[in-house]
C-alpha cells in the first residue's frame, strides 16, 4: 500500500506542476511566432505573448517563449546576450552586472528545452526553463533591455522581430 500511495502522491505532484506551468501564459494570447536559423542551423522557435494578442511597446504583461532546436551552452547564451546589447548601444557598465546575475541563473540549454521570460505589469521579469522558475533580476530596467534583443527595430534579426510582433504572418 505504501508503494501505491507514493505513486499517487508522485502523480499528483506531476499533474500539479503541469497545471502550474501551463498557467504561465494561459491568460495571455500569442502575438506572433518566428524561427531563428543561422546559416544552415535552426537555433530556436520563439513566440511572443501579450494580454490581448497585440504588441504595444512598453505595455505589459508580456512573455517571450523560446523552444531551442539545438543544445546551447550557458556561456554562449551570455556571450550572445552581451553582443546584442553592445549592438543596441546598451552601456557595458549597465549590462555587466546583469550578465553576472544571469551567469548564476541560466543553465546549459538542451534541444527541446523551453525557455520563458515573463514580464509582469510592474515590469519585473522572471525566467523559466521547462516551466520551472529559475530566477529573476530585480532591476526594472533589465526586462525592457532584455526584450530589446528581440523587439528593438535595430536588433540583429528584423524579420524575426516583425514576425514576433505580428507584422508578418
Amino acid at each position: 500500500m505504501k508503494l501505491s500511495m507514493h505513486c499517487i502522491v508522485l502523480l499528483l505532484s506531476l499533474c500539479s506542476a503541469v497545471v502550474q506551468s501551463s498557467s504561465l501564459t494561459s491568460e495571455m494570447q500569442p502575438v506572433g511566432s518566428a524561427k531563428l536559423s543561422v546559416f544552415f542551423w535552426d537555433v530556436y522557435h520563439s513566440t511572443l505573448y501579450s494580454a490581448d494578442g497585440t504588441y504595444t511597446e512598453n505595455k505589459r504583461p508580456l512573455a517571450l517563449k523560446i523552444t531551442y532546436l539545438r543544445d546551447i551552452d550557458a556561456n554562449d547564451l551570455l556571450a550572445s546576450t552581451s553582443d546584442e546589447w553592445n549592438k543596441l548601444g546598451v552601456s557595458r557598465d549597465v549590462y555587466q552586472p546583469w550578465l553576472t546575475q544571469l551567469a548564476s541563473i541560466w543553465p546549459d540549454i538542451k534541444e527541446k528545452d523551453e525557455f520563458l521570460f515573463l514580464i509582469g505589469e510592474d515590469h519585473s521579469g522572471a525566467f523559466y526553463v521547462n516551466q520551472k522558475r529559475i530566477g529573476s533580476i530585480a532591476d526594472k530596467n533589465f526586462s525592457a533591455s532584455f526584450l530589446r534583443i528581440w523587439l528593438d527595430p535595430n536588433g540583429s534579426y528584423p524579420k524575426l522581430r516583425e514576425q514576433l510582433i505580428g507584422q508578418v504572418k
